[in-house]
């Protein structure tokens, strides 16, 4: 366990040293927030033009859906078109990997999703450090999730035996939406 902790050190270090010169900022999602669904994000540039960010996001019975809680992450790599990192028009791939409990109309959905997908946006600064971006994405997202009613009693197949690993299901759909508020601490 200590040469573990050793190792994270050694590797932190290198990954500041490293990152002396570059951006580094922290950003929150307020139209996620202002659906309650927590969430903080840091996004860091690795290149002349580029950015790799992650966000995690959460909510445990929203205002608008008293039957849901989900956990999330949000890796993703921006290339920007204005010349420098965190400016102007951008481009990105993005992941994404969820963990879902809720219930619609009658049934319970547990489960998990997983996809990728293209992100567009634009970012519009404010001050030297504070920033707006707008931005939506589209991909493929899988998801694996149980059905049950809400008494708890399982959904039945076609012929009639009870399911046992879940659903697979993927569809295109929006993988990010949103405005997004990011502060450049150095």
């Amino acid at each position: 366990m200590k040469r573990i902790r050793i190792f994270l050190v050694m590797v932190l270090g290198l990954f500041c040293h490293t990152s002396q010169a570059q951006t580094f900022s922290i950003n929150t999602d307020v139209a996620m927030l202002a659906l309650q669904t927590y969430n903080i994000g840091a996004e860091m540039t690795i290149g002349n033009r580029s950015t790799l960010g992650l966000s995690v996001f959460g909510n445990n019975k929203p205002y608008f859906h008293k039957e849901m809680r989900m956990v999330g992450v949000q890796p993703e790599y921006r290339y920007y078109f204005g010349g420098r990192p965190l400016y102007h028009h951008f481009v990105g791939v993005g992941l994404l990997a969820a963990s879902y409990n809720m219930t619609w109309g009658n049934k319970n959905y547990s489960g998990t999703a997983w996809g990728g997908g293209l992100t567009f946006g634009y970012v519009f600064s404010l001050t030297n450090r504070l920033s707006i971006d707008a931005h939506a994405g589209v991909g493929l997202v899988f998801s694996h999730h149980r059905e049950s009613f809400e008494d708890g009693s399982n959904l039945l197949l076609k012929n009639g035996t009870e399911t046992k690993d879940g659903f697979l299901n993927y569809k295109i759909l929006p993988t990010k939406i949103g405005i997004t508020l990011s502060y450049s601490i150095w």
